[in-house]
């Protein structure tokens, strides 16, 4: 762990593809909701209104 430098800080090129990066998940994140958040929620609850259990 002698390695690192604790003052060491990255350089800025690299901080904006970090934050690119982070972008590009958090938007696959929302695209991901959209279309297995509430509408898995709704095909669930359809489905188990169709097949009523005793």
């Amino acid at each position: 762990m002698e390695d690192f430098d604790d003052n060491a800080t990255a350089p800025e090129h690299l901080k904006g593809m970090l934050t690119a990066e982070i972008d590009v998940i958090r938007d696959a994140m929302q695209i991901v909701q959209m279309f297995l958040g509430e509408p898995v929620l709704v095909g669930v609850k359809y489905l188990d209104e169709l097949y009523p259990q005793n």
